[in-house]
């Protein structure tokens, strides 16, 4: 949806965006909500309006000389697009970076490691709507900072091919090698959109995944992934730093 000046600014007044302030950046958490965000103080950072749709929280916090807004998003691409649209898409911020699960395709990945995307190919339904076709893509730029500040943090991760999916429970044996055999590093359900929508809309996007499982093994998701917990921590960090660092 692209409004002229007019209707934006009324859009944004009627979906509670214009009281978030004037903030340059926004970190998704794909999926889920932020429990905390490490290395903020104060621990529990101002509550904002915006928590009608799905109860979870909006933070704000600042690095760099930059606000930076963190959004949960629900999960799934539909659902994911609400947040999406909502925070980064009709607001002051240029920038969102994505942070969240995915499983792992390549059999040298393990659990804990971290994929940051350079393509997503689409599985998914939202895409369609925002015109994109087989693949959507991130900013390279982000991409570049998001696995330079990640090797700062001593994480060497994996960048290339994410595939999104609806219907995870659809993810068979048969399924699954096909998309490995043709290079694909991981799955998820969230990151294709995000790209498709920012890049709809104009506004630079890009993501950090850690690895929850590896469904080429028939292994179940880790729930509650109370075991990369650390790393996911560290993704946190790395897209705080990232957006935090970016020239503008």
């Amino acid at each position: 949806m692209l409004l002229d000046a007019e209707a934006e600014r009324e859009f944004r007044e009627q979906m509670g965006t214009s009281g978030l302030g004037d903030y340059q950046g926004v970190i998704f958490r794909l999926g889920f909500n932020f429990e905390r965000l490490p290395g903020f103080d104060p621990a529990r950072p101002e509550r904002y309006g915006l928590d009608a749709l799905h109860g979870s929280r909006v933070y704000r916090g600042r690095r760099g000389g930059r606000e930076l807004l963190f959004a949960p998003t629900l999960m799934g691409a539909p659902a994911a697009s609400f947040s999406i649209e909502r925070y980064l898409c009709h607001s002051p911020a240029s920038h969102g970076i994505g942070v969240g699960y995915c499983g792992a395709l390549h059999p040298d990945i393990e659990v804990g490691s971290i994929i940051v995307p350079d393509r997503a190919r689409i599985g998914e339904g939202t895409s369609s709507y925002y015109g994109a076709g087989t693949v959507s893509v991130p900013d390279q730029e982000l991409v570049e900072l998001l696995v330079a500040t990640s090797r700062r943090h001593g994480c060497e991760p994996w960048v290339g091919e994410v595939f999104s999916i609806d219907a995870p429970l659809m993810e068979t044996r048969e399924f699954i090698a096909g998309l490995a055999q043709q290079g694909t590093l991981g799955i998820d359900m969230e990151t294709s959109a995000l790209f498709s929508i920012a890049c709809y809309h104009g506004v630079r996007s890009a993501a950090i995944l850690v690895v929850s499982d590896k469904p080429h093994q028939g292994l179940p998701p880790v729930l509650p992934f109370a075991d990369i917990d650390a790393v996911t921590e560290a993704a946190i960090r790395i897209a705080v730093e990232a957006l935090a660092t970016l020239e503008l």
